[in-house]
């Protein structure tokens, strides 16, 4: 199956804050970062442990180099796509916090203009769903891969041991050694989110919120049911 990319995807310029630094980037439709030395290739999706993969990646032994698949390389090699996917509507939960706090609309604590109190407020978030590339559906950033050249990975509790058996398997490279940061993938534990998150969560048990929600994601849902995980 070829996937394809939503109707309203997002490639819009956004604000980046890290830090007392702030730029503005555009995520490019199509960019993997292919594990040289292999013939796998990793698909980085926001709010899918792209953090996380960046770092146990980097670890390996293996040297990185960014490829946008779109771009035709004879000299490059036939390549197998690793693809994490998450459960769209958890993915939504924690992508809106992260936009939110990244945008600076909410300050944990402190008194804003901006609130999750307000139920109109509730409603536009809700309903307008996709604001940035944590928010984004995830097959925006798999347009024109073909299912059959991907290996998937489902981001759930067994996700890290999962990776790490992938890694020393497919990758031939040992992991006891790959220091990971604690809940380096679960940003709504942090304390800059976790209010929100608590918000959000309650929230999307509305079950007209959650309809919204899974309408916008609706290739998202249909792709994350649909496919085989590697275990």
């Amino acid at each position: 199956m070829i996937i394809t990319r939503s109707k309203n995807q997002w490639e819009k310029p956004e604000l980046w804050t890290r830090g007392q630094h702030t730029q503005y980037i555009v995520r490019s439709q199509g960019l993997t970062v292919d594990i040289v030395g292999t013939n796998y290739s990793y698909i980085s999706i926001g709010k899918v442990a792209s953090t996380f993969m960046g770092e146990f990646l980097g670890n390996l032994k293996y040297h990185q180099s960014p490829y946008d698949y779109n771009i035709p390389d004879e000299h490059r090699l036939p390549q197998t796509y690793m693809v994490i996917l998450r459960d769209p509507v958890e993915r939504w939960c924690s992508g809106i916090v992260e936009y939110l706090v990244n945008s600076r609309m909410f300050r944990e604590g402190e008194d804003a203009s901006f609130t999750l109190k307000d139920r109109e407020t509730l409603d536009l978030i809700f309903g307008y769903a996709i604001f940035d590339r944590h928010t984004c559906p995830q097959v925006d950033y798999l347009h024109g891969i073909d299912t059959d050249q991907c290996v998937f990975f489902k981001l759930d509790k067994d996700f890290e041991n999962t990776m790490k058996r992938f890694a020393e398997k497919e990758l031939k490279v040992p992991t006891k050694d790959v220091i990971i940061r604690k809940d380096m993938y679960n940003t709504s534990e942090r304390n800059t989110h976790k209010e929100l998150r608590d918000t959000i969560n309650f929230e999307i048990k509305n079950s007209r919120y959650l309809k919204q929600i899974k309408s916008h994601f609706v290739d998202d849902l249909i792709l994350f049911d649909s496919v085989t995980y590697y275990e």
